[in-house]
C-alpha cells in the first residue's frame, strides 16, 4: 500500500500538523507502507534539501510561486502529480484545509 501526504509546510518546522503528519508516515513507514510526504518551503529554510529523508520519511519540498495567507500556490507540486513520480498511489492525505496542497489531492488524483 502507498499512502501520499500533502501538506503546506512541513519539518523542521514543528507545528501540530506537521509533526502529526511527520508521526502517521513515520509509524506506517515502519510497517511496511509507503507514506512519503510532498510539501513546500512555506516557513521553512530555503537551504532545505527538495528530497529529503527524516527519520524514515521521505520528503519532497517544492518552491512556491506565490502565496496569498497560508495558500502556497505551487506548480511544481501540479507537475509531480501529473507526471512525475508521485503516481499509483492507493490514498492520498491532506493535511489541513483551504490549502493549494488539499486542492491537489483532491483535483489530481492519480
Amino acid at each position: 500500500m502507498n499512502v501520499l501526504r500533502t501538506i503546506e509546510t512541513f519539518l523542521p518546522y514543528i507545528c501540530g500538523p506537521a509533526n502529526q503528519a511527520f508521526q502517521i508516515s513515520n509509524r506506517l513507514e515502519e510497517r511496511g507502507i509507503h507514506s512519503p510526504v510532498l510539501t513546500t518551503y512555506c516557513d521553512v529554510s530555503a537551504s532545505l534539501p527538495p528530497r529529503d529523508k527524516i527519520d524514515r520519511v521521505r520528503v519532497i519540498r517544492t518552491t512556491s510561486q506565490f502565496q496569498v495567507m497560508r495558500y502556497c500556490v505551487s506548480l511544481g507540486m501540479v507537475k509531480l502529480l501529473t507526471a512525475g513520480d508521485l503516481k499509483d498511489f492507493d490514498i492520498v492525505h491532506s493535511h489541513n484545509y483551504r490549502n493549494f496542497q488539499t486542492d491537489c489531492g483532491f483535483f489530481f488524483p492519480n
